[in-house]
């Protein structure tokens, strides 16, 4: 099982829908067996999950492995697991989270060899939840919006106390920091002047895409996304006879076709290095 931590510096950064939906595409078009695993307060990607009635929300850990998903299905609903229902994942008498990396850790060893994917939502760095979540998956991917606020707080979740440097340096070595994506981009004067500021400062961070003009991966807004959203589902169930979600899921399995690409690892490291050359990531 590969695991993909999604977390930011700060909250209303998309983590939620990236979650939900990369969870969608990844189980009907990736065709793998998804677990979500939501770390979050309040648990976000486990409600809206459950709400379009395409997740099995379980209450535990124990409840899971009551119910193993079968090895060869692939075609079922995705599973989710809230961590505020575990009790070895909800204990608040634990300040450094020792117990909290402990039962994490032992988590995602029994979820492993009933899933492909694990995708992981969880609390803004330097949360500790986030951390230990860090210390344990094997890549990572970062939403950011075009805000000055967002961007200047990408600084932190790079070379904060807690940030990416730190993690890989001390806790996680074979991390795998996937880059900054760009998302609910919209092509407003106020949006490129902040694309091209992130672009000047984290050119670096950025996940290439030569297909797109400014050269990096990129999530641009639209309104099905948000819809789909709300609904629980898949921007793909509305695309029938709806011109507006038929571009909506283009441009959302464009960006997700590259983020599938990057988690396969059989490939070999070259196909996580994303820089161009003397361009400063996370690898070196």
């Amino acid at each position: 099982m590969k695991s993909l931590l999604i977390v930011s510096a700060k909250g209303g950064t998309g983590r939620t829908m990236l979650t939900c939906q990369f969870a969608h595409y990844l189980r009907r078009v990736s065709r793998k067996r998804v677990l979500v695993l939501d770390l979050a307060e309040p648990a976000c990607s486990a409600h809206l999950l459950g709400r379009g009635g395409q997740a099995e929300v379980a209450g535990d850990g124990h409840a899971m492995g009551r119910r193993r998903p079968d090895a060869t299905e692939r075609t079922g609903r995705i599973h989710v697991l809230c961590a505020g229902e575990v009790p070895g994942l909800a204990s608040c008498d634990d300040p450094v989270r020792a117990r909290y990396y402990a039962n994490l850790r032992h988590l995602l060893a029994i979820a492993s060899p009933w899933f492909d994917v694990c995708l992981i939502d969880c609390p803004a760095l330097p949360d500790l939840r986030a951390v230990c979540a860090a210390a344990l998956v094997d890549a990572m991917l970062s939403p950011v919006v075009l805000s000055p606020e967002c961007i200047d707080s990408v600084a932190e979740l790079i070379n904060g106390t807690y940030g990416i440097r730190n993690i890989r340096a001390r806790l996680n070595p074979q991390l795998r920091f996937i880059g900054l994506l760009p998302v609910m981009v919209q092509p407003t004067p106020l949006q490129q002047a902040q694309g091209r500021r992130l672009q000047a400062r984290l050119s670096g961070w950025l996940i290439p895409d030569p297909r797109d003009r400014h050269g990096y991966l990129h999530l641009p807004q639209r309104e099905a996304i948000a819809r789909a959203q709300g609904l629980g589902v898949s921007v793909r169930q509305l695309v029938r006879g709806n011109p507006g979600a038929s571009e909506g899921w283009r441009v959302l399995r464009a960006c997700f076709d590259v983020l599938a690409r990057q988690l396969d690892w059989t490939e070999g490291d070259a196909v996580l290095r994303m820089a161009t050359p003397g361009a400063e990531v996370c690898d070196v």
